[in-house]
């Protein structure tokens, strides 16, 4: 038993001083992946939910403020975003927006709308746009853009989207998975272009 907890304790220290180093390498390497243009897609489990949410990262090389300009835009969406079929900026005061979007989805599934409370907050070098589900074709539709400088750079904007959304009809796991994946990093490249 001494021996075990000898060793416990051991490992307990070597985890202390390895595990900053192994956790700023993991960053670094994910940094230097992002700083080459890799566009990274996973999927993170959402509490409560069989549904998980799917994550993109990557890095657009354009100012913060101009990659905004087009996400915080719902209306425009058509026009800037993937599979929108239609889009309208219904209501806004202030920071506090109301959007209903249409997503145009593949044969034979119908179109889905969501009418989601969008809130906006630029602050401390910072852009966020989250929003939720009022109602619509989704029993949850929630979200949002996170975007800074990327490590510090103000002309290089790191873009953080996290999308958790579940249909009210039927759609099978995979197809959903797969259209996101798919889609995701197309959202980027555009994104790209937009802001050439």
């Amino acid at each position: 038993m001494v021996l075990l907890v000898r060793w416990t304790a051991y490992i307990g220290a070597l985890a202390l001083l390895l595990g900053p180093t192994a956790a700023s390498a993991r960053a670094s390497s994910y940094d230097r992946a992002l700083d080459q243009g890799e566009i990274m897609v996973y999927t993170a489990p959402v509490k409560g939910s069989d549904v998980p949410a799917m994550v993109v990262k990557a890095v657009i090389d354009a100012p913060p403020a101009k990659v905004w300009a087009i996400v915080s835009r719902c209306g425009d969406y058509t026009r800037t975003m993937l599979r929108i079929k239609a889009a309208t900026e219904v209501s806004r005061k202030g920071n506090n927006i109301v959007c209903r979007v249409t997503v145009d989805m593949p044969f034979p599934y119908s179109d889905m709308t969501a009418t989601t409370r969008v809130v906006h907050r630029v602050a401390g070098g910072r852009w966020s746009r989250r929003w939720t589900l009022i109602h619509g074709d989704y029993t949850v539709n929630s979200g949002s853009w996170l975007l800074r400088p990327f490590r510090g750079d103000a002309n290089r904007t790191l873009v953080v989207y996290r999308a958790h959304a579940a249909p009210r009809a039927w759609v099978p796991g995979w197809i959903r998975e797969r259209a996101q994946k798919k889609t995701l990093p197309e959202m980027i490249l555009k994104l790209r272009r937009l802001v050439r």
